[in-house]
């Protein structure tokens, strides 16, 4: 089978719109059909998290039992302080959310996550054309203009990495971004219904799937390709997923997709392809390099792996008071402190967060506020009495639907380190020196804890550097 690449794309001088007039449907109707599909997402977001845990759930797998299966395996590391240049050299090109604008409700542009694979390509807007081909009625050829010309939508979508929590893992794998749970984000989308374009084209009897492609070329696993994921044609269909060209009411700046990227709503951020340049109607049986690598798995080749696809439920938190440079350690003054965070559960309701000051020992109610979409994220806030001395914060998030946050452990493992919704962990010092600037801390024993060579030295409790450094990105 044959896909499009960009430069057969750019080969093609002006857009075409043979066949057929184009469906003209309008807004109400548009959304209507979002908020059904969003329905549906909901009941298979539950059934997908169900056959995840039924895989590498830890009461299903462990990374004891992977030790068994593959003992000569090189890929994963246990070490917290061991990361690679190569590990820091992603981190350094797909920056992570600013945990500190939860916030506000909307993500600014600037603090939202990036996950680039390769390079980020210039393209022309102008010149720019979308080729949707295959096993279609009609093949057409999308200019920006002919895009923007449909029926729009702005949706608040909370987007999550499948990586999300990779540095949780104790076992993870070292080759891939070092996600902390900061890989997130939740801006306002704007672009029309892929359903609604692929409907004008006219899937024929036999088409089952639809590949995307963007313009971003590398290589990975040793083959040269171009960034390609897809979905079957009832997914593509359904009513929620759009072709977007502005991010929180600007067109896409370049790192996120521009001109033209897929948002997939409810979705691991990976089915959400930038700089898309074709689209392909198949009959099914593609299964490219980024579908297999973005599956739960138990080994390196399981045959009984399971797609990522909808979002799990998760509850962040704001850290508290100001930062330590170097550790990141919170520093609050004592009195009451009005915790503040986000939490989503793709197209699922929520149903209530839970907040510990413990370290998970015991939990309290929080309040919770609404959704800002259907496929969003909801505010929560927790007043806490804080005394002096150290705590590690934490929280926990419940949808009507009865899925739930990871416990902790040590063992959970799934081989590419994806979707940990372990709970976020926040190591907090209540002192009344921070009130007074230019007074002085000595907080050089959480600098040491950084080093598994310093740590006894530094004399931290174990937990504590486990809340300081098992999970970059939470402070």
């Amino acid at each position: 089978m044959a896909t499009a690449t960009p430069s057969m794309i750019c080969a093609t001088p002006t857009p075409s719109h043979k066949g057929a007039p184009k469906i003209d449907r309008s807004f109400h109707e548009v959304r209507k059909a979002f908020h059904a599909a969003a329905a549906e997402e909901a009941s298979r977001a539950v059934q997908h998290r169900r056959d995840v845990l039924a895989h590498v759930g830890l009461n299903s797998f462990s990374a004891d039992m992977h030790e068994q299966l593959e003992p000569d395996d090189w890929m994963h590391t246990t070490g917290r302080d061991d990361f690679t240049a190569a590990e820091v050299q992603l981190a350094k090109r797909c920056h992570g959310f600013h945990m500190e604008l939860l916030r506000l409700e909307q993500t600014p542009t600037a603090s939202h996550y990036q996950l680039i694979h390769y390079d980020v390509p210039v393209l022309d807007p102008k010149t720019h054309i979308l080729r949707l081909h295959g096993l279609v009625e009609k093949e057409m050829y999308l200019s920006l203009a002919d895009i923007r010309s449909r029926p729009t939508l702005t949706e608040s979508v909370l987007m999550a990495c499948a990586g999300t929590g990779r540095t949780m893992q104790r076992k993870r794998l070292w080759a891939h971004v070092p996600w902390g749970p900061d890989s997130i984000g939740c801006a306002k989308w704007t672009g029309c219904s892929l359903a609604d374009v692929l409907k004008e084209a006219g899937p024929l009897p036999s088409s089952a799937q639809v590949i995307f492609t963007g313009a971003d070329k590398g290589i990975e696993k040793g083959e040269v390709q171009y960034f390609q994921r897809s979905l079957s044609l009832e997914d593509a269909m359904r009513g929620h997923v759009l072709l977007c060209y502005q991010m929180n009411g600007e067109d896409l700046p370049p790192a996120h997709g521009a001109p033209l990227r897929l948002i997939v709503p409810g979705w691991y951020g990976m089915a959400s392809v930038k700089w898309l340049t074709s689209i392909e109607v198949t009959a099914g049986g593609w299964w490219g390099h980024q579908m297999d690598a973005y599956t739960f798995k138990r080994v390196a080749n399981d045959d009984h792996a399971v797609p990522l696809q909808q979002l799990p439920v998760r509850a962040l938190m704001a850290p508290p008071g100001v930062p330590e440079f170097v550790s990141r350690t919170r520093v609050v003054s004592p009195g009451r402190i009005q915790i503040e965070g986000r939490a989503w559960a793709g197209a699922v309701d929520l149903e209530r967060v839970e907040f510990s000051s413990d370290n998970g020992s015991t939990w309290s109610r929080a309040v919770l506020g609404a959704k800002n979409g259907l496929f969003g994220w909801a505010p929560w806030h927790f007043c806490w009495e804080a005394t002096e001395g150290t705590y590690i914060l934490c929280c926990r998030a419940f949808d009507v639907e009865g899925r739930c946050q990871e416990e902790p452990s040590e063992e959970t493992f799934n081989w590419a380190s994806f979707g940990s919704t372990q709970p976020q962990q926040v190591y907090v010092k209540i002192d009344k020196t921070v009130a007074s600037v230019g007074s002085h801390m000595d907080l050089i024993s959480e600098q040491k804890a950084a080093k598994r060579s310093l740590q006894v030295e530094s004399g931290l409790k174990a937990d504590y550097v486990q809340a300081l450094y098992r999970a970059p990105g939470s402070q």
